[in-house]
């Protein structure tokens, strides 16, 4: 097989599930291994949350290159390459590599009828905990107790910023939200997290006492770090991610310089678009939580009007999302669809259909029919899929010329 028939073959397997996946089968894929044994939970370090992840884990790894050791980092989704979800000391794994991947685990994916996810977080294992890297940072696919990832034995747990997110798998209150997020920590455990609401106080109190672990608050607000990344949120990602390094054992201050070179495309992204005369922002804010952080960012810039480009999944909280950009001053709004369970153009609620300035299924069209003015602001939101494919072909395009 070749790595784009590889592609195929894992994008034919189950992709989301419609309800709480159990561990069964990937726990009994993993747990076949030789390497699965000799795992040191040391160094492991799995991150759940709504929002804030990937932001998190890629200001770690970047701290902890700087300190020369050697990292992998197990992310999802990708955004233009499956490849992208695996990669050591920043680097994305080879197609050559990700391909002799998946044909060594392609039979034990087929024993346990294993899911894409499941599929790749076994694949992505397999490449880290067969070589001898220094840590391990794992990012949570979906909630916490039930994704692929909590199979894995952690020492550092991380928990980021919560909200309501796929509430249709994880419910549909902060309280069961949480309770499945804190599901990937184990005993006697080290805990690094963001503020929490004081509705789960009694959770966080029943965890600890259940758990014996030790928790350390990892946002510090009056800590402001010097950082290639945009925005509030961000600042409280790295802060998250700072006081992990340190509670490593690590000297933040001899590598804080790694935090003005953190990896971490598809947030606030500049990028150029064929036709358009200033460069186009590019921002997966995927939820409620997300485009709160877009319109703080929003609010530092100076534009005349803000041609705002959405698509949103259908499993995605789209009213809330959609009134809370229409109070944006001076917007205009383009609806559209997204690559991967994207919410059809025509089943927008009718007060954005309304607002819109105008509704394509695909993005390029909107793209190639806006007329910004040069004091004018463009950005594509809504979802990481929709960046993506705007990424892919900005990429396609890059290389034909």
């Amino acid at each position: 097989m070749q790595y784009n028939e590889v592609i195929q073959y894992l994008e034919g397997l189950t992709i989301m599930p419609k309800t709480m996946p159990g561990l069964e089968k990937i726990r009994s894929a993993v747990t076949s291994r030789s390497w699965f044994s000799k795992i040191d939970p040391q160094k492991v370090i799995t991150i759940a949350g709504t929002n804030g992840k990937g932001t998190t884990a890629a200001a770690l790894e970047a701290l902890l290159i700087a300190a020369d050791k050697k990292v992998g980092l197990y992310t999802s989704p990708h955004l233009i390459s499956t490849t992208e979800r695996i990669r050591v000391n920043g680097a994305d794994i080879s197609e050559a590599a990700f391909t002799q991947l998946c044909l060594t685990n392609k039979l034990t994916i087929e024993k346990y009828t294993l899911s894409h996810f499941e599929s790749l977080t076994l694949m992505a294992a397999d490449h880290f905990f067969t070589q001898n890297l220094d840590y391990i940072i794992l990012e949570v696919g979906l909630g916490g107790m039930f994704d692929a990832t909590n199979v894995f034995p952690n020492y550092y747990s991380v928990i980021t910023k919560m909200g309501l997110d796929h509430e249709n798998i994880l419910g549909n209150n902060l309280m069961d939200i949480a309770r499945n997020k804190f599901g990937i920590i184990k005993p006697k455990s080290i805990v690094i997290h963001h503020k929490f609401d004081s509705q789960i106080s009694d959770l966080v109190k029943e965890t600890q006492r259940k758990t014996h672990s030790t928790w350390i608050q990892g946002y510090l607000p009056e800590k402001t770090f010097d950082t290639n990344l945009i925005g509030p949120r961000a600042q409280e990602n790295i802060s998250t991610a700072v006081t992990v390094f340190e509670t490593l054992g690590f000297d933040f201050e001899k590598h804080k310089e790694a935090l003005k070179k953190i990896n971490w495309p598809g947030r606030m992204q500049p990028v150029n678009w064929p036709g358009l005369e200033k460069p186009i922002y590019l921002s997966g804010d995927h939820n409620p939580q997300g485009i709160e952080s877009l319109i703080e960012i929003l609010n530092n810039y100076k534009y005349e009007n803000l041609h705002l480009i959405i698509g949103i999944g259908v499993d995605k909280s789209s009213d809330k999302m959609l009134r809370r950009i229409l109070s944006i001053p001076r917007l205009k709004l383009y609806l559209t669809e997204t690559p991967f369970k994207g919410r059809r153009v025509e089943d927008y609620p009718e007060f954005a259909m309304k607002a819109a300035a105008m509704s394509d299924r695909n993005v390029f069209n909107i793209l190639n029919a806006i007329k910004p003015q040069s004091n004018d602001m463009t950005v594509v939101t809504g979802s990481l899929y929709l960046v993506g494919s705007v990424l892919k072909s900005i990429s396609k395009i890059s290389s034909i010329n």
